[in-house]
């Protein structure tokens, strides 16, 4: 698969479900990808925060460090091989790209509700909390398309 813009060909594919619920409430279908990628990393953290204090704002903040410490460290990694790999005119390492790319869906849709979360606090006992992450779920999806123009720019920069 070469191609000059696939950054920004797969970030438009990882953004086409979110950016779909924003045109009809029949593309709710797509709504169990923010739900589904919360399980990895942010549930955890979630329930240590829960558990260690009783405030929900210190929880959100925990989760919110955790999960930007993952999406520095992750992008960190791979934005640095990617550089040295067009130093060296190598091609992209596509095992490292869609990983890399696999990884930031379990971090990024996360990370925007949390920043979210962060926010609306205060509202935080009530029952239709959770639903922000219906709302921010387009927001996040956008941002794949946002990675994928950097990785191109990063990747055919002479």
């Amino acid at each position: 698969m070469k191609s000059r813009y696939i950054g920004t060909l797969v970030g438009l594919g990882f953004a086409i479900p979110g950016l779909l619920t924003l045109l009809s409430v029949d593309m709710m279908v797509f709504m169990f990808i923010p739900m589904l990628s919360f399980l990895p990393i942010a549930l955890p953290l979630e329930l240590l925060g829960s558990g260690l204090f009783d405030d929900y704002a210190i929880t959100a903040l925990l989760v919110l460090f955790g999960l930007t410490i993952a999406f520095g460290l992750s992008s960190y990694y791979f934005f640095k091989h990617l550089i040295k790999d067009r130093q060296e005119n190598r091609t992209l390492n596509m095992v490292r790209f869609w990983g890399y790319f696999g990884l930031q869906l379990i971090i990024v849709h996360p990370l925007v509700f949390y920043v979210w979360a962060f926010d609306n606090s205060g509202s935080s006992g009530d029952g239709q909390f959770i639903f922000g992450a219906f709302e921010t779920f387009p927001i996040s999806s956008g941002l794949f398309i946002v990675l994928g123009l950097i990785i191109d720019y990063l990747k055919n920069k002479k």
